[in-house]
This record gives C-alpha cells, sequence and structure tokens, in this order.
C-alpha cells in the first residue's frame, strides 16, 4: 500500500473449529499470496482471567501458516508496548475474544483495529471493548449481516464499514459419484451448538426417505445436547462428534449438503463455500447471507417440505445433480475470487492510513 510493504498483525491464533477461525487463517494466506507481511499475534496470558490460547505446536494451522511466511509473537496483557512494530500498526481480529479484552490497551499504543464480527448478533464485550474505544473499521462479510449491525455498531460510535467477502481457500474438487441403486447420503456439518441444528432435521430426512430411493445420514458436530434438542437419530444415521474427519474427508462422502438452521440466521458460512469447491449441492435455508453466498448455485427452502422436495429432486434425477455441482463452481469464482478479495482489504487499509493523515 502507497508504494511501500504492508503489513498486518493477526490478533488471535485460528484454531481448527468454527468458521471464524478458517476465515482468519484463509485470509492470513491471501494476504501472504499479495506479499503482505503478517504476523500472528497470540496470547498466552490475558487480564480476563481465562486460559491463553493452545500452543502452536498443538494447532494444525502452524505449519501451514508458517510455510506461507507469517510470523508468530506470544503476546500478554499489559505488556502489548514491549512488541516490536506493534505500536501505531493495523490490526485484524476475527471474532477473537482476547481482541477485545485488550483493544483499550491496543488503541494506546496507536494500534488500528478491523474488527470482523462474523455473528448476525453483537455480543455484550465487543459494547465494553467499543464504547470505551471504538474499532477503526468493521468488517462485514455479507450484506445481511450488514444490515443487521450497522446501527448497533454506529450507536457505540464505530464509524467507518467495509464489506468484504470471506478468503477462501479452496478444497480439493471430488464430488462423489452416484452409482445406480446406491442410497443418497445427506450431510450436515456444524458446530455443536443449538442455533446451528433445526429440531426439525430428522422430519425432513424422514420425508426424503418416505418418497425417494434409500437414505443415508452423515452428520458432524454431534452432541448429547443436540440428542435432547433435536432428538434421537434415527437408525443408519452416522453421527459424529465435532472434528471427527476433516472438511474434507466428509464431504467426499456426501451427495448434498443441507443447512436448516435454528434460532439464529447466518452470515457466511464457510461449510457453503467447502461443499462448493468440493463438488456437493447445496441446500440450504433462505434466510441470512445463504442467498447471497449460493445464489443459484443452492436450492433455498423455508419449510420442512420445501427441503424434503429439494433432496427428492436431486436424489431421484442425477443430471439435475451434476449441473447444481457445476453451478457451485461457477458461483464459488464469482465470490472468492483472490484478486477481487485482495483488492477490497488494499482499498479498505488505504482508508485507515488516510484517517491518519490531518
Amino acid at each position: 500500500v502507497s508504494g511501500k510493504t504492508m503489513r498486518v498483525f493477526l490478533v488471535g491464533m485460528p484454531l481448527m473449529l468454527g468458521g471464524a477461525n478458517s476465515e482468519a487463517a484463509h485470509t492470513a494466506l491471501l494476504w501472504r499470496r499479495f506479499g503482505v507481511e503478517v504476523t500472528c499475534l497470540h496470547f498466552t496470558k490475558c487480564h480476563c482471567g481465562k486460559p491463553g490460547e493452545a500452543p502452536l505446536d498443538s494447532n494444525q494451522w502452524t505449519d501451514r501458516l508458517r510455510a506461507a511466511g507469517v510470523d508468530f509473537v506470544p503476546i500478554e496483557s499489559g505488556h502489548l508496548a514491549d512488541v516490536p512494530g506493534l505500536a501505531g500498526s493495523v490490526l485484524s481480529s476475527f471474532c477473537h475474544q482476547h481482541t477485545l479484552h485488550n483493544w483499550p490497551e491496543f488503541a494506546s499504543i496507536g494500534c488500528k483495529l478491523i474488527w470482523s464480527p462474523c455473528m448476525t448478533y453483537t455480543m455484550s464485550r465487543e459494547e465494553d471493548a467499543f464504547r470505551q474505544v471504538p474499532a477503526s473499521v468493521i468488517h462485514f462479510q455479507s450484506r445481511f449481516q450488514a444490515m443487521e449491525l450497522v446501527a448497533q455498531y454506529t450507536a457505540w460510535g464505530c464509524r467507518e464499514f467495509r464489506r468484504i467477502t470471506g478468503a477462501f481457500e479452496p478444497l480439493p474438487f471430488n464430488p462423489r459419484p452416484r452409482l445406480p441403486g446406491e442410497p443418497f447420503v445427506i450431510g450436515r456439518l456444524a458446530r455443536p451448538c443449538r442455533t446451528k441444528w433445526s429440531p426439525l432435521l430428522w422430519d425432513i430426512i424422514a420425508r426424503v426417505a418416505r418418497r425417494a430411493c434409500p437414505v443415508e445420514v452423515l452428520c458432524q458436530g454431534w452432541s448429547t445436547e443436540l440428542t435432547m434438542h433435536c432428538g434421537e437419530p434415527p437408525i443408519g444415521a452416522e453421527c459424529l462428534p465435532a472434528n471427527t474427519l476433516t472438511a474434507t474427508e466428509f464431504l467426499s462422502r456426501c451427495h448434498a449438503m443441507i443447512c436448516p438452521n435454528w434460532s439464529v440466521k447466518e452470515n457466511w458460512p464457510r461449510i457453503g463455500l467447502e461443499s462448493m469447491s468440493v463438488g456437493v449441492p447445496l441446500v440450504v435455508d433462505d434466510a441470512g447471507g445463504w442467498p447471497e453466498m449460493a445464489g443459484e448455485a443452492g436450492v433455498l427452502c423455508n419449510t420442512t417440505e420445501d427441503y424434503a422436495d429439494a433432496l427428492v429432486k436431486l436424489a431421484t434425477d442425477e443430471t439435475r445433480r451434476q449441473d447444481a455441482i457445476h453451478h457451485g463452481l461457477d458461483r464459488l469464482d464469482e465470490i472468492c475470487n483472490p484478486s477481487a478479495v485482495y483488492g477490497h482489504w488494499v482499498d479498505c487499509w488505504r482508508s485507515i492510513r488516510s484517517s491518519e493523515c490531518p
């Protein structure tokens, strides 16, 4: 930016579970691809009293980010001014709680924060931080998220907003073929959080099973709490705990992916990007950020019967399913073009730098 190499500090070590973590890691990889210097700050001690972040050697992102040229610097509350190059720098944080706990201290040494909330709702700890010092920029991924949250962040004093669709490193394209007489495998992959899982899930599956060929279900992110929330899985449903399979391994077993949420609307769900990149058709909620992400590549649903109809059509018409797979690849090229996404980040950084000028 402005004729010299840009440097960004990413606050918070990306973890393996959760969309915000994946997007943080993929964004760091995108920046490095275009020559940006990226330093990942990971808290070893925070004054909030909660445990510091997991050791780097136990995190599967560490080697990949290091290989891309990302540096790692341990930090702790009360000593941020000691970190070389941090004063006056640009910070980026994807929904990372320790960033908020320490934002006043970051701000006291002149740091500028690009805050990526990643959710379609706000949290009390955001209000606590931004009423003291507003974030420099609030980064939204979807128009829906911006419409939901701009007023709230504005009330806390935030004035600069940017919409940049999430950076994404495509998974290997590996669609599962549909063999004659083979069961139709319906997948559902999400965090083990009730808001992500509709208690109507098994009703959808039962409707499909009554009308189509043999059906199998593969879920990941399942828990005892979800059994109480959604009901006992039907016979033959394979329900795995979180992180049992990688996203690539999971999706390679599916013929279609369904995403019926419960009480919270999605923003920019990573599972949608992952499904399209592998070659798994999407059957999703006609709500939140899903219409923006999937476009015509996904089947948008409002009711359990909508979900059942869409799945039956995919299960009984292989040509339709293959068309959906290739529409997904085209859509991914439209919304995740690396040069376009990076260009939006450059504009954001320039805006921050310009605001520093008298």
